[in-house]
């Protein structure tokens, strides 16, 4: 309804101005009303068209920036796409890094890490968030494996010699009489029992007054010495055994135990 009250108004102007500007002064001229009429709408129209249209503010074109990463779990950042490599820095949630390359047969991506400057790490995909375009990044070449540390050395050295050592006796009475004399004449058992001091051994030797008397292997911890005793006037020997481990380097030094008595 306005709309229309301001076009007739326009028109009612319009044609008061074209009869004043086309009537010369004193003489009569005819005006066709239905031109005046036409030119009036058509300016109304551009005039109502021009308000219509909005002017759109000027749109600056969107840059973007290089892709960034951030971690939804704690995550090494390390110097290639395995756990064989080291660990640079610990990648903490709430971390961002910017993305430099991408690793695609791993799941990794290469990236400038928080205060690291221009110096990159490589980092796990399992929990990292990307946000970017990152079709233009290139494949990544993995640096050398870090090389195997090798085992230390064993150290060539003899086991350490048994610790408590001990002897025990039991005896068994067998005299008898030849011709006018009673041999007097006992059967002794004499048992030597130790203690393994090392890891290391590959079997014990065991002696006799200074003699060996045997070789035995890793496992064993005693040794059963057996004799006779016998004579006109007995006196009780008191020998001594001694006990030494050894293993592919050397023989250890020997502790030693002394029969005092055989009941």
């Amino acid at each position: 309804m306005k709309l229309f009250r301001k076009l007739f108004a326009a028109v009612g102007v319009l044609a008061l101005g074209v009869l004043a500007c086309t009537l010369p002064t004193g003489a009569p001229t005819q005006v066709d009303p239905n031109a005046a009429l036409t030119e009036a709408v058509a300016t109304l129209q551009a005039q109502t068209q021009t308000a219509a249209t909005p002017t759109l503010a000027p749109t600056s074109a969107a840059t973007s920036g290089p892709p960034t990463v951030t971690v939804s779990s704690v995550t090494n950042c390390r110097t290639g796409p395995s756990t064989a490599y080291d660990v640079v820095m610990t990648f903490d949630i709430g971390m961002t890094g910017q993305v430099v390359a991408k690793y695609s047969p791993a799941n990794y991506w290469i990236i400038n890490y928080p205060g690291g400057g221009s110096a990159t790490c490589w980092l796990w995909g399992q929990y990292a968030t990307v946000i970017g375009d990152t079709s233009k990044l290139q494949e990544a070449v993995p640096p050398p494996m870090p090389p195997t540390p090798m085992p230390s050395p064993t150290t060539a050295v003899a086991p350490f010699p048994p610790k408590d050592v001990s002897v025990s006796c039991s005896s068994v009475g067998n005299s008898h009489k030849v011709g006018n004399f009673i041999i007097l004449s006992s059967q002794w058992t004499v048992t030597v029992t130790w203690k393994d001091n090392t890891n290391d051994a590959g079997g014990f030797y065991v002696y006799k007054d200074g003699s060996k008397v045997a070789t035995l292997g890793a496992g064993a911890r005693s040794y059963t010495d057996q004799f006779s005793v016998s004579g006109l006037i007995v006196k009780s020997p008191t020998p001594t055994y001694g006990v030494a481990a050894f293993n592919q380097y050397g023989s250890s030094t020997t502790n030693s135990a002394t029969l005092s008595s055989c009941p």
